[in-house]
């Protein structure tokens, strides 16, 4: 990635989030979604990943954990999913099932291929590994749809829990997950028309 490129990438950000959702309950039935259209290795997610050590970090704050949000993500107006979920092998099911497994943190640092980062292992202490698991909607079923547009597994991505809404970029607003991983530290997923692309917010706004 040139310098150029991330200059640019960081004038697109106005570094703040606006219309962040709430994060929805899960409802009935999502994980034999999860099941029908990811495989049997998928699983939703009980914990967030730890991404610090609680006794260097402490965390006064109780949370709930939220393993799963919606909102239109890809811009199209559909309402999609995003689901914190848990897999010792995402390759494995890929062609079967029909999603891709895709790597944005470390394609952004200079690294593309899943089936080489899959191996780097996972920053969390605990080795919950979270993956997140992104449904574009189709028709008026939107992500419940048994034909979804497209389906993704994100891996190695920093985050404990996240948010779906809009990021400011140069022309406008556009969608954006947010990943979350302390109060000071955030960084957003969004979706450029081809690929997801993975950029930091400096302040974890």
């Amino acid at each position: 990635m040139t310098r150029g490129w991330i200059a640019a990438l960081l004038c697109m950000f106005g570094i703040t989030l606006a219309g962040a959702q709430t994060a929805s309950n899960v409802p009935p039935g999502l994980a034999e979604l999860v099941t029908k259209q990811f495989g049997s290795c998928f699983e939703i997610a009980t914990r967030s990943s730890e991404v610090q050590v609680k006794y260097l970090h402490p965390d006064t704050k109780q949370e709930t954990f939220v393993p799963f949000v919606t909102g239109d993500v890809d811009g199209d107006g559909v309402e999609d999913a995003v689901i914190i979920a848990t897999c010792k092998n995402p390759l494995a099911d890929e062609a079967e099932f029909g999603y891709k497994v895709i790597d944005p943190f470390y394609s952004a640092h200079g690294f593309g291929d899943p089936k080489i980062t899959t191996t780097f292992g996972s920053t969390d202490p605990s080795g919950a590994n979270n993956v997140l698991l992104v449904i574009h909607g189709s028709g008026p079923e939107a992500w419940r749809s048994a034909t979804p547009k497209a389906k993704f597994v994100a891996i190695n991505l920093p985050f404990r829990t996240v948010m779906v809404g809009r990021v400011q970029r140069k022309k406008g607003t556009a969608p954006a997950i947010k990943l979350v991983e302390t109060d000071d530290s955030s960084s957003v997923l969004f979706w450029d028309g081809k690929k997801y692309r993975w950029a930091d917010v400096a302040g974890g706004n």
